[in-house]
């Protein structure tokens, strides 16, 4: 079975997984790859705002599959873009 999301749609539900996740979500925007960091002993995702849709859908894939904890539901169409990520 597929389950195709637009593109807006997921990078939505991507950061609503991050937000469960993560101790803090950054948006800004500047020369910087999206990614999370380490701040005051918190792990904090900053999401560059200026990468294009595809690069943050894979930069947000890719932090969660490497902090995604099995315990967190996620939406079929959601888990198999995290599935990309996983090493």
């Amino acid at each position: 079975m597929k389950h195709n999301l637009k593109p807006e749609t997921l990078l939505d539900e991507l950061e609503a997984v991050a937000a469960r996740i993560f101790s803090e979500i950054r948006r800004d925007e500047g020369f910087f790859q999206t990614a999370v960091c380490r701040i005051r002993a918190k792990n904090v995702l900053i999401i560059n705002t200026r990468q294009p849709m595809v690069e943050r859908i894979a930069a947000l894939a890719r932090e969660i599959a490497r902090h995604h904890s099995e315990r967190i539901y996620l939406k079929p169409a959601v888990r198999a873009e995290i599935d990309n990520y996983k090493v």
